[in-house]
Parts: structure tokens; sequence; C-alpha cells
């Protein structure tokens, strides 16, 4: 459960995140059902972000850039920005597919 708008001061936030609801857990901790349903619910969060990496990389990595940007950006020693921004692409879409 959440502490309510009512409770005294000492059981409320006092950070920077007030706005974020301040969880109330019973003295002895949380049941085993509660626990294998926390569980649970972290796996399934998990699972879509990792989903929702792999999307986006994937995205990214077929965007097109348009010539006329590659040719206007900067020079930095012999490699261009470009190419250091197409290794980043092939490094960001190469470990999202070993972690999936």
């Amino acid at each position: 459960s959440y502490v309510s708008k009512d409770s005294p001061d000492t059981d409320k936030r006092n950070d920077d995140k007030w706005w974020i609801p301040t969880v109330k857990v019973p003295p002895d901790g949380l049941s085993q059902a509660s626990r294998r349903f926390l569980q649970y619910q972290k796996d399934c969060v998990n699972q879509v972000l990792k989903a929702a990496m792999a999307i986006n990389a994937q995205v990214l990595f077929e965007m097109e850039i348009p010539e006329s940007y590659i040719d206007s950006l900067p020079k930095v020693n012999t490699i261009t920005l470009s190419q250091i921004l197409k290794m980043e692409q092939l490094t960001l879409v190469f470990h999202t597919e070993r972690e999936g």
C-alpha cells in the first residue's frame, strides 16, 4: 500500500521527487506471493525494455542519412563524424543483438 495524504509528515517523501508515492511495507516484509508477483512484473518490464531497445536500434540502423547532411559534417582528423556515427550505430545493434 501507499502512504496516504493524511498521514504524518514523517511518513511522506521529503526529497526532490515528492510526487512519487511512498511505498509502505509491512514490518514483517512482503509475503511470498507479493514477492513472486513483483519479480514477475520486473521480468515482464525488462523483457519489454529489451524488445524496445532492439526495435530502436534496428530503426536507427535502417534510417537513411541524407548525403547533404553527411557532407556538411566537420572532419575529425581523417575520420568523418558520419563514419563515427555509423560505427556507433553498428556497436549499438551488435550489443542489442547479443543481449537479446
